[in-house]
């Protein structure tokens, strides 16, 4: 049925004047009897099909989009097609417009003008509009909107009125006198200052108003009459003062949005609200960041009665939330009881102020999942403001000057999913002091802190998964012991001092690690079993260090690794024999390596597909032009491939390489002649002959000693 009515629609369409660009490919039918159609200039010449314009068992929907459009009306339009227009847009540049077809649109329900460059509108072209529902105007550049939006019929049906970004500085007393079904308005980004005519006194439905970055410094109570206000936003104005008398209604906000504003001082008023009016179902957010505030009182003793009202939560079902941002202030001093009248506090945010310690009233933070207290100067942490923090789940302490986590401070916290202590100065921590993380498992931060030892002793950190001890300047990893941590799935140990590992050095459980990153130390060497303690590792990152050989058995066990990266190091020959305990792995970086030689024979029987960066190296194109035959000839699983590909002769398959031995050496790194070059590759050759004579002859013997026997 659908195809049919498109068929039609193209069919009628054909005949459309030449000056009319509704091409067929952009006439889509979405549904019987709903078209979306994008015109370009004007709209000519369509037509419906008769199905669709008679009497239907279906709703007649039609979007239209005209871009380029031409403000005004011609004569050879179809009268009957615009009378169904159900959506329209239109963008122009029109700085007077009239907006005559709209006169012909009774059944338009969704009109955007976006973009179009108007200044003001005139022949009041919504009159006839009584199906209107949402208007959307903005980013234009209107500066009067006095007697712009009258309606034949009263009430009339809009319900979303958009005037963001336009030229806006006066709103006149009955600019939306007659827009009393008004549900949402948006009037940010414009040039408002002055309020005093109340101009929303009869917008009694409105539920949503938007005045975020205006030049409003007083409310002067113009929003008192909104009593079904549910979320104001004066996000970015000059508002100096909030109290009851300019914002009456304040109790009844479910999102109160005064942020970036030059307020000074909290008043009462600002945290208590009416539940009654929530309907026992809410999520109430209170935005006061980028003020200018310096201290949070304690509740008034009016306000007393809001914690009475709270421990009868429970009695009267009542299910109300509250989330408060005070972030990005200037406050030195929370006093003790400064949250007592909020309404199950869930998220506190007190980042970027100038606190320097955290001491409340834990009742008052019973329900808290988010704490969010950074970039403040905070040193000691206290254990009663913790206390009953039993639902605490994200904790952000960074950019603290924090140096040790005192006793017990989170002993009572069991819900931890994410705990960020970065950026603070902690150089060695012998205990946590977080016995057990989220049932889901946890994760703790301890990134930038100049750190270099660290104990989680047995019975603390339970389910901790991943642990971050990024940039830090742990050089002995052995001083690292989380022996204990047998749920830790990833382990981040990248930018720190390390410079040799064995099978000593990772104090680990023989547990479920996962993940384990080492990039950026100073590791030059790595000893047989280093990682027999974590044998279900599937990713090993050793990039940006200083290996120039791998020993042989310095993977073993590792049979479930699946990601090995070496990248950027020094390491110019290798063989894959040193690899042979990865029976499964499934993708190795050998990037910037200046490798010259790379012996795959092991490989051969490899069990999974190999995907082999070998980019920005030294390896030659004769040795690619094999390993790629064998790859394709399906003698090998191993794929070299490379991460940045490269242009021109010397590329196989768009990945870089050294055409002869020549250019080999003149490609090499700048810092090393060629004849240096040769020497280093043959002691590297010789010594890897000499290390397989080796285990020859120690094989000879054993095979000589248990034929005596």
């Amino acid at each position: 049925m659908i195809q049919v009515y498109i068929h039609l629609l193209v069919i009628m369409t054909s005949v459309v004047l030449s000056s009319c660009y509704c091409p067929d490919e952009l006439i889509h039918g979405t549904g019987p009897c709903s078209f979306r159609i994008h015109c370009t200039g004007d709209i000519r010449g369509v037509r419906l099909p008769i199905e669709c314009t008679e009497a239907t068992n279906f709703p007649v929907n039609v979007e239209v989009t005209i871009t380029d459009a031409v403000d005004g009306f011609d004569e050879n339009t179809d009268l009957e097609f615009l009378n169904t227009i159900t959506s329209l847009k239109m963008t122009g540049q029109w700085q007077h417009a009239k907006l005559t077809i709209l006169s012909y649109t009774p059944k338009l329900q969704n009109l955007v003008l976006v973009n179009n460059c108007i200044q003001n509108i005139s022949g009041g072209p919504f009159y006839y509009l009584n199906s209107l529902i949402t208007l959307n105007l903005s980013h234009n550049r209107l500066t009067d909107i006095s007697e712009l939006f009258q309606f034949e019929n009263q009430p009339n049906k809009l319900r979303v009125l958009s005037l963001a970004y336009n030229a806006i500085e006066m709103l006149p007393g009955d600019a939306f006198g007659e827009l009393s079904s008004l549900v949402e308005l948006d009037l940010s980004y414009n040039a408002i200052s002055d309020l005093t005519e109340e101009p929303f006194f009869n917008l009694t439905k409105l539920e949503k108003l938007r005045l975020n970055n205006n030049r409003i410094k007083d409310l002067n109570g113009a929003v008192n009459s909104l009593q079904n206000l549910k979320h104001l936003y004066l996000r970015g104005n000059s508002i100096q003062h909030i109290n009851e008398e300019s914002l009456m209604i304040i109790k009844h906000l479910e999102t109160f949005d005064i942020s970036w504003n030059q307020l000074e001082q909290i008043e009462p008023i600002m945290f208590s609200r009416h539940w009654n009016h929530f309907g026992n179902h809410s999520f109430c957010k209170i935005i006061l960041t980028g003020n200018h505030i310096t201290n949070l009182p304690n509740a008034t003793s009016n306000e007393i009665f809001s914690r009475f009202a709270r421990n009868l939560e429970k009695n009267m079902n009542i299910n109300i939330v509250t989330e408060l941002d005070l972030s990005s202030n200037v406050i030195s001093n929370i006093e003790y009881n400064a949250f007592q009248s909020l309404m199950r506090l869930v998220t506190l945010d007190l980042s970027k102020n100038k606190l320097i310690d955290f001491r409340v009233d834990a009742n008052d933070l019973a329900d808290i999942k988010c704490l969010n207290l950074s970039g403040n100067y905070i040193s000691h942490l206290y254990y009663e403001s913790f206390v009953y923090m039993t639902n605490l789940q994200n904790l952000d302490l960074s950019h603290n000057n924090i140096n040790y986590i005192p006793d017990m401070t989170f002993n009572n916290n069991y819900n931890l999913k994410y705990v960020n202590m970065t950026f603070n100065e902690i150089a060695k921590l012998d205990n946590i002091y977080i016995r057990m993380f989220h049932p889901e498992g946890g994760s703790l931060d301890l990134s930038n802190n100049g750190l270099f030892k660290l104990h989680i002793p047995h019975g603390e950190g339970i389910r901790l998964e991943k642990l971050i001890l990024r940039s830090n300047i742990i050089s002995d990893p052995t001083l690292v012991d989380l022996s204990h941590q047998t749920e830790l799935k990833q382990l981040d140990m990248s930018v720190n001092q390390i410079e040799d590992l064995n099978s000593t050095s990772l104090l680990l459980p023989e547990s479920t690690l996962m993940y384990l990153d080492l990039t950026c130390n100073k590791i030059q060497s790595i000893g047989p079993a280093t990682f027999k303690r974590v044998p279900h590792l599937k990713t090993l990152r050793l990039g940006n260090n200083q290996l120039t050989k791998l020993e042989y058995g310095a993977f073993q066990g590792l049979t479930d690794l699946s990601n090995l990266d070496l990248s950027y190091n020094r390491i110019t020959y290798l063989d894959s024999k040193y690899l042979l305990d990865l029976k499964y792995l499934h993708v190795l970086s050998l990037r910037s390596n200046d490798m010259i030689f790379l012996d795959m024979n092991s490989w051969y029987g490899h069990k999974v597909d190999l995907t082999l960066y070998v980019d920005n190296n030294n390896l030659t194109c004769e040795w690619l032009g094999r390993a790629l035959k064998d790859y394709n000839n399906g003698y090998t699983r191993v794929r070299p491939t490379a991460l940045v590909g490269g242009k021109g002769k010397n590329t196989l398959e768009g990945i870089p390489c050294i055409a002869d031995e020549s250019e080999r050496l003149t490609g090499a790194s700048q810092n090393v002649l060629a004849d240096e070059r040769l020497l280093v590759t043959s002691q590297k050759i010789l010594e890897e002959v000499r290390q397989q004579n080796y285990y020859f002859r120690k094989f000879f013997q054993q095979q000589m000693e248990k034929s005596k026997i």
